[in-house]
C-alpha cells in the first residue's frame, strides 16, 4: 500500500476552471493500492477559498470528510504560515522515506513546509510534479500561459532542485493526455453508473468551454498524468536530467536542464518525461481506477 498525500488547486465542477486535480483525487480514491492520507489545497487555478471549498465539497459528497485529512494551504506566493504546511512538514517526519507526494499546483505549501523542516524534502520517499513547459504551449495563434511554476517561481526552483528524487510531467508531455470525443462516449458507457454520472456532471461544461479554447474537441488531462505515472512509470520514458532553471526562467514557467550521470536523490537530479508511450493504456489506468470507486457519491444513488 502506497502512502499518499495530494498537493492540489481543485476546481473541478467550477465554471470554467479547470478540473483536472479533481479527476486526479477520484483516481486516487479508485486505486486500491494507494492509502491517501491526506490532501492539502492551494491557490493556482482559482482562489484558496475556491481550492479549498471544492475539495471539501467532493469530500462530503463521496463520504470521506471523517477519513482523509484535508488542510487549508497557501493563498498567494510567500504565504507560508499555514496548516497545510504544518501538516506535511510533521507528516513526513513522522513516516520518513515512506510518502509519495504527488503536487499538481503551485509549490508554496512544499516550500513552505521545508521552511518549517529542513529535512522536509529528505523524509519523503518521492515527489511527483506537474508543471512547467520545455517549450511554448500554442494553440493555433494563441499561447497558453504556464500556470503552476509562475504562480511562485521562488517555490518551484527549491522544491525542483530538493534532494530527493523528483518526476516532473511537463505541460508538453501532457498535451499526449486529451480527454477527447472518445474519453467522453466513454465516461457514458461506464460501468460504475454513479460515478460515471457525478464525473459527467463536473466536467461537462469544461468539456464544452475547453473545445472552444484549445481549438479541439475536449480538455488536457494534465493533472491525471501526475497520478498515472506513479501507477504505471513504465509508459513513460526515463529521462534523468539536471534541473538548472533560475528563478528568472520560473517566472514563465520555463523548464531548463542538462545532461547528467548523478542519481535522482541529488539535488537538481529529476526524471523528466518527455511523451507517453502507450496513450491507450494511459487512459484504460485512468478509467479502470475510476470505475473501481466503491462510493456511491452523494444525490447519486438513482444514477442510470
Amino acid at each position: 500500500m502506497k502512502k499518499v498525500i495530494l498537493d492540489c488547486d481543485n476546481t473541478m465542477g467550477l465554471e470554467k476552471k479547470e478540473v483536472d486535480d479533481g479527476l486526479a483525487f477520484l483516481f486516487l480514491l479508485g486505486r486500491e493500492d494507494i492509502d491517501l492520507m491526506g490532501v492539502t489545497s492551494v491557490f493556482g487555478n482559482s482562489s484558496l477559498e475556491d481550492t479549498y471549498q471544492t475539495t471539501e465539497g467532493m469530500l462530503n459528497d463521496f463520504k470521506l470528510k471523517d477519513k482523509i485529512k484535508h488542510f487549508k494551504g497557501a493563498a498567494e506566493a510567500g504565504d507560508h504560515q499555514t496548516e497545510a504546511a504544518e501538516y506535511l512538514a510533521q507528516i513526513a517526519a513522522e513516516n520518513k522515506n515512506e510518502i509519495t507526494l504527488i503536487a499538481i499546483g503551485p509549490l508554496t505549501n512544499l516550500y513552505a513546509a521545508w521552511k518549517i523542516d529542513s529535512n522536509f524534502f529528505k523524509n519523503l520517499k518521492e515527489i511527483i510534479i506537474m508543471g512547467g513547459v520545455t517549450e511554448l504551449l500554442q494553440f493555433g495563434e494563441d499561447t497558453i500561459d504556464e500556470l503552476n511554476f509562475s504562480s511562485d517561481p521562488v517555490a518551484a526552483e527549491k522544491v525542483l532542485k530538493a534532494e530527493v528524487p523528483v518526476a516532473l510531467m511537463s505541460g508538453n508531455l501532457c498535451l499526449a493526455a486529451r480527454f477527447g470525443e472518445k474519453s467522453w462516449r466513454r465516461v457514458n458507457r461506464s460501468k460504475n453508473k454513479a460515478v460515471r454520472a457525478y464525473i459527467n456532471d463536473k466536467i461537462e461544461h469544461w468539456y464544452q468551454y475547453s473545445s472552444e479554447m484549445i481549438g479541439l474537441t475536449g480538455f488536457y488531462m494534465w493533472d491525471v498524468v501526475a497520478v498515472v505515472y506513479m501507477n504505471a512509470p513504465e509508459i513513460f520514458p526515463y529521462n534523468k536530467r539536471k534541473f538548472v532553471s533560475t528563478v528568472e526562467d520560473l517566472e514563465i514557467g520555463q523548464i531548463k536542464t542538462e545532461k547528467i550521470d548523478g542519481r535522482l536523490q541529488e539535488a537538481g537530479v529529476i526524471n523528466l518525461p518527455s511523451t507517453i508511450l502507450d496513450t491507450k493504456r494511459f487512459k484504460d489506468i485512468a478509467f479502470a481506477a475510476w470505475d473501481n470507486i466503491e462510493i456511491v457519491p452523494e444525490g447519486y444513488n438513482n444514477a442510470e
